[in-house]
């Protein structure tokens, strides 16, 4: 890889195919660009942190980064601006613009030259989170799999998956289980909008118990039917003599009324104290006798007997109302059973009842049918979604193992055993990332590094970058173990780092010989100066 750009102080770059190394001060000088250079690297693959960085834009304004790949023996050349981010330009060898593609068509494209493409993801979602420089916040130490804070466990983790080949199965799997539980929400949105019928399962075991008496019923008239065995003169006198019977009971209870109707006849014209004698001749026989309070006496028995009298009146109402009713229902009786008498032909009533209660059991069963099918829908979607867990433990177990073992491979080689290996566990939707009995900052920024080196070593990932702020945390003996382990890797790897003559002579050679830019102070910034 070769990267251009006018605004930077050295103006072509020229990488190795193995360890590349950005140099800044021994003094540990900040703000000269190690950082943003590696941002550049990251916009070369597809990144955006790097035209969006304020800093830069300010003090760099609008620019271009041109850089160039080398496949088969083949160099590409192309071009990308900072204000254009989903655009890219195809160019001659004197960065000449030729075509304009998509960002997106640039990606697929180099994702195929590496052969680092997967049908469940994209080239950029997956080399982005092994380019940790800072800004990009994926490097936090105890989450390594995130590309970003914000991003889901779940996600993170079946991007894991899909870069070492392992999603496939999963993905199968998971579109049947997608299946499942779209049908199961269209099947209860269409109960919800009464397609469907909706029932509780204590009305789906009250429609079975219908249903077989129903069934007991069917069964009985079918058979007669079947034999010819209906007896109409039976079926006959079965109905005529209950409707004999309800007619008996209707005249006994009309003749009752009647009888109670007689008795206030004959109590309607009653009367309380009737008087009989003149009070004048009874003074004759009695001179002292209250005439006064005689008369008010025989005026309160007139009172009652006109209350008492009103009341008969309002019985005898009731009554004879009662007796209407008695009759009406006396005649009907009588014209059902005169029409039974005339209409033999009850073979047709027969008939209508199988089919009353055929409609029903249609009815009962049309509705069970429906509960039916939310249970098998629901427990489809139950099954799947546990073959889907199912197949995801069993993919990640196979995976954890691998990572495991190459992380304590690699850490073998730096600590010779003194040392334990970081552990990579995943639960549901879940994953840790730590040192077993050190929590030291060190010892858990060598546990990323070692991840990434080991996810370099298993897959077909082409290139990791590692910023400076990462690097530092790491003991100097650790440091200069990991160098050789990122020059034994022969892919390409991409570092930052200052200090060096803090370190042991032979990191700094290994420094020396990989270093692809020295950044300094004083005019010696990446874009020549410093807004720090």
């Amino acid at each position: 890889m070769k990267l251009c750009a006018i605004n930077l102080k050295q103006k072509k770059v020229l990488f190795n195919s193995g360890l590349n190394t950005v140099l800044g001060t021994n003094e540990g000088d900040n703000s000269i660009g190690k950082s943003s250079f590696l941002l550049i690297v990251d916009f070369v693959f597809g990144g955006t942190t790097y035209a969006k960085s304020e800093d830069i834009i300010k003090n760099i304004g609008e620019h271009s980064i041109k850089f160039a790949f080398k496949f088969s023996n083949k160099m590409h050349y192309f071009c990308r601006s900072v204000n254009h981010l989903n655009e890219v330009y195809l160019c001659d060898e004197n960065y000449n613009n030729i075509e304009k593609i998509s960002l997106k068509e640039y990606c697929q494209w180099i994702g195929e030259q590496y052969d680092f493409l997967s049908p469940y993801t994209t080239f950029r979602k997956e080399i982005s989170r092994y380019i940790r420089v800072y800004g990009k916040n994926n490097a936090n130490e105890k989450l390594p799999l995130h590309a970003f804070p914000q991003e889901k466990m779940n996600d993170a983790v079946c991007e894991l998956l899909k870069i070492f080949n392992y999603y496939e199965p999963i993905h199968n799997i998971l579109e049947i289980s997608n299946k499942s539980i779209e049908s199961l929400k269209t099947y209860k949105s269409a109960q919800k909008y009464k397609f469907v019928s909706k029932i509780s399962k204590k009305e789906y075991e009250n429609n079975i118990k219908e249903i077989k008496k129903i069934d007991t019923e069917l069964n009985n008239l079918t058979n007669k039917l079947d034999q010819g065995l209906i007896d109409v003169e039976a079926v006959i006198s079965e109905e005529a003599i209950e409707i004999k019977n309800n007619l008996s009971r209707a005249r006994r209870m009309r003749s009752k009324a009647k009888m109670k109707k007689d008795r206030y006849d004959e109590n309607k014209t009653y009367k309380f104290s009737p008087v009989t004698f003149d009070f004048e001749e009874l003074m004759d026989f009695f001179p002292n006798a209250n005439l006064k309070k005689l008369e008010e006496i025989e005026m309160f028995h007139k009172s009652i007997s006109k209350i008492f009298q009103k009341e008969i009146k309002s019985e005898l109402k009731k009554i004879e109302q009662e007796i209407m009713d008695y009759d009406s229902s006396i005649s009907e009786y009588e014209n059902r059973l005169r029409e039974l008498i005339k209409n033999p032909n009850l073979s047709k009533k027969i008939l209508k009842r199988h089919n009353e209660l055929k409609s029903r059991k249609d009815e009962l069963e049309m509705k069970n049918d429906a509960y039916n099918k939310l249970i098998e829908l629901k427990n489809n979607e139950s099954i799947d979604k546990k073959r889907v867990s199912n197949m995801k433990n069993q993919q990640l177990s196979i995976l954890s193992s691998k990572i495991n073992i190459e992380m304590n491979r690699l850490n073998n080689i730096i600590y010779k055993e003194e040392n334990n290996a970081p552990i990579l566990s995943f639960s549901k939707n879940n994953y840790s990332f730590v040192t077993p009995e050190n929590t030291g900052t060190g010892i858990a920024y060598k546990g990323l590094v070692i991840f990434d080196i080991s996810v370099l070593n298993l897959t077909n990932l082409p290139i990791i970058v590692h910023d400076s702020f990462i690097l530092k945390q790491i003991s100097d003996k650790a440091f200069e173990k990991i160098l050789e382990l990122y020059i034994k890797s022969e892919k390409q790897v991409i570092i930052a780092i200052d200090k060096k003559n803090s370190y042991t002579d032979e990191t700094q050679k290994i420094l020396d010989e990989s270093v692809i830019l020295n950044l300094g102070s004083n005019g010696n910034e990446l874009f020549g100066k410093s807004w720090g």
